[in-house]
């Protein structure tokens, strides 16, 4: 975590408070050994019949958080997820949209889906709180799509240790929410920054589930297709930068060149994941190439033999298992700071039959 541990403070005793301490120590063993004996102490004592027994209360601390899920079994549960979805309309914007035989105008709303880790409480999930505050993982689905496509992927990194924010767009996302407009992707990376603002501002409302649950030094930003292009741009086109994110994680995306600006600017550093599958006819694999032979380092390219281009990231299957796999691994090493995790990764990502790792 980038949250420096505060260290312990030592105590420093003198020779006379030792034994005073060792004094008041043997005086109160005296007064128990006393008390037991006077009790008619047993090791197997059990209730009195002109009394009742009283039971010793436990009282449990829960355990950090344990974020790197071990071996084979990355993705499982560490965690329920517990989620929760809400509207928002994004502050000082405004949008028209064909209504009738003229147009209606408003702010941009967005539609947020909010998964965070949680344990049982009842018959009702709670939000964890150990610890540590969690990593962001902010999440941008493609064109006629939205968020909940992806719940396979969304799972796994929920159930790994992470607070994920999907989010659908205004005129990219299917009706009845949004409509589709792909041109308006040209505004999605603001989308994608209002989102982040979103939970950043949840994590400080007591009233809300994710109160206190977000590192906010700790957010990556995510997307497939279109929202791959989204978050490519959000993090490395001088366009429309968001600083806050500090690994990005591209499936299926592309440089557009219909951003006004330009991609990779000099001494700007992000580590990303770029994800493609080998046999995708709609986000030509070229393009998840070019991206990672400009990208600076660190990257990482994971190619999943034979996929098309949705699949993998949204039905279970063998290439979902690698990509939820390697993603959690790529987000522990730069969101949690462990180095075990990307000393795995290339194993992680080299699955005969399935898929190939490159990193740079």
């Amino acid at each position: 975590m980038s949250a420096a541990r505060r260290p312990a403070r030592k105590l420093v005793r003198s020779r006379r408070y030792r034994l005073a301490r060792s004094a008041v120590v043997f005086v109160a063993l005296v007064a128990v050994i006393s008390l037991l004996v006077a009790e008619g102490f047993s090791g197997n004592r059990g209730s009195s019949a002109t009394g009742s027994s009283t039971q010793p209360s436990t009282t449990t601390t829960a355990p950090p958080p344990t974020f790197v899920v071990p071996g084979s079994a990355k993705g499982a549960s560490l965690y329920q997820a517990a989620s929760y979805s809400t509207t928002y309309s994004e502050p000082g914007t405004s949008m028209c949209v064909p209504s009738g035989s003229g147009q209606s105008c408003g702010p941009r709303v967005l539609r947020i889906g909010a998964f965070y880790p949680a344990m049982t409480s009842g018959s009702s999930p709670v939000p964890y709180r150990g610890y540590y505050r969690m990593p962001l993982v902010m999440f941008a689905p493609g064109y006629d799509l939205d968020y909940s496509n992806y719940m396979p992927v969304i799972q796994a990194l929920t159930k790994a240790g992470y607070v994920v924010v999907g989010v659908d767009f205004p005129r990219t996302s299917p009706p009845p929410f949004g409509g589709l407009d792909e041109a308006d992707i040209l505004n999605q990376p603001a989308d994608v920054s209002a989102a982040i603002t979103w939970a950043l501002t949840a994590n400080t409302d007591p009233s809300s589930p994710l109160y206190e649950l977000i590192d906010p030094s700790e957010i990556a930003i995510t997307g497939q297709s279109d929202g791959g292009d989204t978050v490519l741009a959000t993090a490395y086109n001088t366009c429309c930068r968001d600083s806050r994110p500090k690994a990005v994680v591209v499936f299926s995306g592309a440089e557009l060149a219909t951003y006004r600006g330009s991609y990779f600017p000099a001494g700007l550093s992000v580590p990303m994941l770029v994800v493609q599958g080998s046999a995708d006819t709609i986000n030509p694999p070229a393009a998840s190439q070019q991206i990672y032979t400009q990208a600076p380092s660190p990257k990482y390219l994971l190619w999943l033999q034979g996929a098309g281009h949705l699949d993998a990231y949204t039905e279970p299957s063998s290439y979902e298992a690698v990509v939820a796999a390697v993603t959690v691994d790529f987000l522990n090493g730069y969101l949690k700071g462990d180095s075990q995790a990307l000393a795995s990764i290339a194993q992680a990502g080299n699955v005969t039959g399935v898929s190939t790792f490159q990193s740079g």
